[in-house]
């Protein structure tokens, strides 16, 4: 196979990608992943590469295997531990939120897509809040696992908006929503035999992923299953995110206490395939389309998303007080999901190319203001409750 010029400058300038964006990342205090989406816009600008059928498909492969990083740091166990009352709160909270959002959709006459937006969550960026606390508060803790189970539902509702612009009758759409629930409830069946499996028969984990193991065993069996499911997601023509996302959240519900599996795994997808992927986001970015409108758009995306989840987290007023604020921020970071939204909604034409560059701003914005405003509010409701005693 002989690559052209443009799949060559493509492959240099992602080494260069690649290699520098953790420094520049340092230096300028922004998410790596933010930096690449810049060195991307800031390269297609200037004509340094361009879209090829190669360049596209490895930006698949890379989404394809950020989903299932994803799903990685979701285990289906943290769920099934809510108790009744926590629950209920959780359910209310994403009825109040995904209500604002249909809201809001219909009262500006946007597009239905807005509704799954606004409400979009990710557990990305809220475990580097961690390293920011010696001991975890219990809303971060919580913030987690009710940003997992959004993760879940985003996910769930980008398959649906799939199969629904596939779909021209009734009948299609229903039939579309009854394979993917059939396709989730397998799923659950599955987990529970397998959960029944490795109780029995303990010692089949480690055949399955040995401690020590020349050949990589662990990795290769994850990566099968990975392949595995987006193949099957091919088959029965769902979105590949769904497949990617719920293969990782097998291997963390049975291997997650084999934390070396998961760090070989991001070691493969963060300096590697992933990074494709955001520098074609940022290759995609128009920036003739940019002005004082679109910036106020972005702007106005972000509040429109904090105030929901402001509104919503009071849910949890009577656990965590005041700082069920914090939830909301925490929450409010989804830079990875909200990107692979609007690339989805984009290629469906359901939204503009303008709507579009919107979101990637807003996604860059939160990613940056709420990461350094969420350790000051942090510390300021604290120094309040040391003095209120």
């Amino acid at each position: 196979m002989q690559l052209s010029s443009s799949d060559l400058n493509i492959l240099l300038f992602i080494s260069f990608v690649v290699f520098s964006s953790p420094y520049i990342a340092k230096i300028t205090s922004l998410p790596i992943l933010a930096v690449e989406i810049i060195l991307g816009s800031i390269a297609g600008a200037l004509g340094i590469i361009t879209k090829t059928p190669a360049f596209s498909l490895a930006s698949s492969i890379g989404f394809c295997y950020l989903m299932f990083i994803a799903g990685l740091e979701v285990s289906l166990k943290e769920f099934i531990k809510l108790k009744a009352d926590e629950l209920k709160k959780i359910f209310l909270f994403y009825f109040i939120l995904y209500s604002l959002a249909i809201s809001v959709a219909l009262v500006l006459k946007l597009s239905l897509v807005v509704a799954i937006i606004i409400p979009v969550m990710s557990i990305g960026l809220i475990s580097i809040l961690y390293k920011d606390y010696e001991v975890t508060p219990k809303w971060l803790s919580f913030a987690m696992v009710l940003a997992a189970l959004g993760e879940v539902i985003s996910i769930i509702l980008i398959t649906l908006l799939n199969s629904f612009s596939h779909s021209s009758d009734l009948i299609s759409v229903i039939t579309s929503v009854l394979s993917i629930v059939f396709f989730l409830g397998i799923f659950v069946v599955i987990y529970y035999i397998f959960n029944a499996i490795f109780w029995w028969l303990p010692w089949l984990k480690e055949i399955l992923m040995p401690d020590y193991d020349k050949a990589e065993r662990n990795v290769r069996l994850s990566l099968a299953l990975w392949m595995l499911a987006v193949a099957l997601m091919l088959y029965f023509d769902f979105e590949i995110a769904l497949g990617a996302f719920l293969a990782g959240m097998f291997i963390s519900s049975f291997f997650g206490h084999k934390k070396d599996l998961e760090h070989k795994l991001s070691s493969l997808g963060h300096p590697f395939l992933i990074p494709i992927f955001f520098v074609y986001v940022g290759l995609s970015l128009d920036f003739s389309l940019v002005n004082y409108e679109l910036i106020f758009m972005a702007f106005a995306i972000c509040f429109t998303m904090l105030i929901c989840r402001l509104i919503s987290s009071f849910v949890f007023y009577k656990d965590f007080k005041i700082s069920c604020i914090l939830v909301a921020f925490t929450t409010c970071m989804p830079l990875t999901l909200l990107i692979a939204i609007a690339t989805l909604g984009k290629k469906l034409n359901l939204i503009d190319d303008s709507f579009y560059l919107a979101l990637v701003l807003s996604s860059l914005i939160e990613a940056v203001l709420f990461m350094w405003v969420i350790p000051k509010i942090s510390l300021l409701i604290e120094t309040r409750k040391q003095k209120s005693r």
